[in-house]
């Protein structure tokens, strides 16, 4: 029984090489087409690579900076064996490209509408009179709880103005123990 024991414990400690798989890293679209580009200008697996560039997922971009196009022209066109690859390349980078231009089409249609939304909106503002932006301007402080300044000026029309006469003078100056001097009289 010992023995039994000790193989299954052997057996247990040992990895397995043919169940453990390389581990790739992940390739940048340019890498990935570089890849595949290189291999067709070493003229290795070519028909492998042609599948991939025209199975792969990536912007036109990255065609353009591992100049795909210009080794499909020198290195796979003059054979004449991959007519049909190269075709399916041709209209992969067409539609690529048609789907950039559309983006890009789109893109300054909402930026247009939106420089015409503001000018739109620059040029009621300026319409309106000063009082009535005044009006908007009170009503976003009013809107935002912010206190109202105002200045009230008094009102003195309630306030009687009267002249002093000599004799009022007189009975002020004689009841402040200050001026009792007798030069004064």
């Amino acid at each position: 029984m010992t023995s039994s024991t000790s193989s299954s414990s052997s057996t247990k400690s040992s990895i397995p090489t043919r169940g453990i798989k390389k581990i790739e890293k992940r390739l940048t679209a340019t890498q990935y087409i570089g890849k595949y580009t290189e291999m067709l200008v070493l003229g290795v697996r070519r028909t492998y690579a042609l599948e991939r560039l025209i199975n792969a997922d990536c912007p036109i971009r990255a065609f353009e900076e591992n100049l795909t196009e210009k080794v499909l022209e020198k290195h796979i066109a003059p054979s004449g064996m991959y007519t049909y690859h190269l075709n399916k390349l041709d209209q992969k980078f067409a539609e690529i490209r048609k789907k950039n231009m559309i983006k890009a089409q789109r893109k300054m249609a909402e930026s247009k509408e939106c420089n015409a939304y503001i000018e739109n909106q620059k040029m009621i503002l300026e319409q309106k009179t000063q009082e009535e932006v005044n009006e908007l301007f009170a009503a976003a402080m009013g809107s935002t709880g912010a206190p109202k300044k105002t200045s009230i000026k008094p009102d003195y029309s309630k306030y009687r103005i009267v002249k002093r006469s000599k004799s009022t003078a007189s009975s002020s100056t004689t009841s402040s123990p200050t001026s009792s001097s007798p030069t004064s009289q």
